[in-house]
């Protein structure tokens, strides 16, 4: 979006931009747990990036990527349609890590793009209509991660709300000692795992072996044995994974798949593909995590970098990384769980302060377009 911003001040002279995505609006994620508990509508979340940059006098191409060839910069689209550029910027994102697994495709629903997580929302409202007051639905949540975690506060909080029982269980990595959100201190998944139990959410270290309509298949951990979990809806949110078209695509990619990023958020030697957030790993920081906190920083640099190359300059903005980060968790309830740090604690303003920053920032880019002028 900072990208966008500094062009709808001006593009430079002899440039044609056009921004191809596949949606008129970018969904920002972080309102997506308010969503599904029910405390937000849907368009919430939404921010008129296809208008903001119409405004902005930039061609806007609605389509998804299906292919690129680095080398000739060249972007095929899902219609066969080919793109030809002299500067590129991938911006396109994460998908969720599905794997390979029995019946995941088939039966799990993941939380992204923002079109599934809609999906979610009516498969729960349509189990709580036909169930009726007082009745009992489960769901099985695969993925322990920050994601995970607040999906499982806001599905409870959702069917809560409807007035029905809802059974929730958050299934995380075998290899996990039974705590969610593997990756922060430990005190910070203990005070995790108080509130999840506070609210009747089990979770479960165990390998997923195969999902079924009605159930999901796990090992649980130091066990041979496999358990089928009942599950009425099932939720894949299991981390980040590369658009597959990102590994033929001729640039440098780490063992996942992603493209390594110079500090400078070049993804090729003579600077002309950019790349920023969860599309890239930062060659000289890798196991930076997959979070927004770290896409909103690099954000300015990449707009920097990619305008000096449009005037003819040398990019010389370079990001790091922050140390750590401020993690706001909603529990769907009016409250909120703060990490930051060794800190972490459990409150009502820490859902008002989270309700803050993403009021904020939404505020922020919905002036893109009142500053086009559209």
């Amino acid at each position: 979006m900072d990208l966008l911003a500094a062009l709808g001040r001006g593009i430079p002279a002899g440039w044609r931009v056009t921004l191809v995505t596949p949606q008129p609006d970018f969904h920002y994620s972080g309102m997506l747990p308010a969503i599904i508990a029910g405390l937000e509508e849907p368009g919430a979340a939404d921010i008129p990036v296809a208008r903001i940059a119409a405004a902005a006098g930039i061609e806007v191409t609605r389509a998804s990527v299906t292919a690129l060839d680095a080398g000739a910069r060249s972007v095929t689209l899902h219609d066969g349609r080919t793109l030809d550029c002299d500067l590129l910027s991938l911006d396109v994102g994460s998908i969720v890590a599905a794997g390979r697994l029995p019946g995941v495709r088939e039966h799990a629903i993941a939380v992204r793009p923002f079109a599934l997580a809609l999906t979610l929302l009516s498969r729960l409202d349509a189990h709580a209509a036909a169930g009726g007051r007082g009745a009992e639905l489960h769901v099985v949540i695969v993925g322990g991660g920050a994601a995970g975690v607040e999906v499982a506060f806001a599905v409870r909080a959702r069917l809560a709300s409807a007035g029905c029982h809802p059974q929730v269980t958050i299934v995380s990595a075998a290899s996990d000692d039974g705590l969610p959100l593997a990756g922060f201190a430990l005190r910070q998944r203990r005070r995790a795992l108080r509130a999840l139990a506070d609210r009747g959410i089990r979770v479960m270290a165990a390998e997923v072996t195969a999902v079924e309509s009605d159930a999901v298949c796990v090992i649980p951990a130091a066990s041979e044995l496999q358990e089928r979990l009942r599950s009425d809806t099932t939720v894949w949110v299991t981390g980040a994974a590369a658009h597959p078209w990102l590994a033929s695509s001729g640039l440098r990619c780490d063992s996942r798949g992603f493209p390594l990023a110079a500090p400078t958020l070049a993804l090729n030697t003579d600077a002309t593909i950019f790349g920023a957030g969860d599309t890239v790993t930062l060659c000289d920081a890798p196991h930076t995590a997959k979070a927004g906190v770290y896409a909103v920083r690099m954000a300015p640099v990449l707009a920097a970098n990619v305008l000096a190359v449009m005037t003819g300059a040398v990019p010389r903005r370079h990001y790091t990384p922050q140390a750590g980060y401020l993690a706001l968790l909603s529990t769907g309830d009016g409250r909120a769980l703060l990490n930051w740090r060794g800190l972490s604690l459990e409150s009502a303003w820490a859902q008002r302060l989270k309700s803050w920053i993403d009021e904020r920032y939404l505020t922020r880019q919905r002036a893109l377009l009142r500053s086009a002028g559209a």
